[in-house]
């Protein structure tokens, strides 16, 4: 293969399919954060599954899809108010439980359906800070790259506009 030959992967036909794919998925996330707290939950679970490799699409798609990280931003908020909710019943469990093992000399808790739920809100609230951190990951990941401004496509521009000056020149020298 010599220098000229151009990969089928690095095509302009491909780069505007992952573009399109991009926008899809845009258009997804909206939707899906849109919905109850439940289904926001799901569309949290979704992304964390890692299904979607947000690192792999370009910094200069990510920007022409705004809309991706506002969407990905709710399912964020969303997670983090849930981690909360259930991190401070955890707390105020926490305090009623040492009151309660104090008062039966640390032999037996009284409400075994209150511990029940006690148990169930800590896996609940390690379930939502591992969405947390893995949406989290995600909605940094996407806002660094539409920060991000792509080198060769600025150094592209600049031997455009080197060339255009160049022409102008010699067409002003005729």
């Amino acid at each position: 293969m010599d220098d000229e030959t151009v990969k089928i992967s690095e095509s302009d036909e491909a780069k505007s399919s992952v573009s399109r794919l991009l926008k899809a998925i845009e258009n997804w996330a909206n939707k899906e954060s849109q919905k109850s707290e439940i289904e926001l939950t799901g569309f949290a679970a979704a992304l964390s599954s890692q299904i979607i490799s947000f690192e792999r699409f370009s910094e200069k798609d990510v920007r022409l899809c705004s809309g991706l990280l506002g969407s990905i931003s709710k399912a964020k908020q969303h997670i983090e108010k849930e981690h909360k909710k259930f991190d401070s019943e955890i707390d105020k469990m926490h305090i009623k439980f040492a009151q309660e093992m104090e008062e039966l000399d640390l032999k037996i808790i009284r409400d075994r359906k209150e511990f029940k739920n006690y148990l169930i809100s800590l896996i609940y609230a390690e379930e939502y800070n591992k969405l947390k951190a893995s949406v989290t990951n995600t909605y940094n990941l996407l806002e660094a790259k539409s920060k991000y401004e792509n080198i060769k496509d600025l150094e592209s521009q600049i031997d455009e506009l080197k060339r255009q000056l160049s022409q102008a020149q010699a067409n002003k020298s005729s």
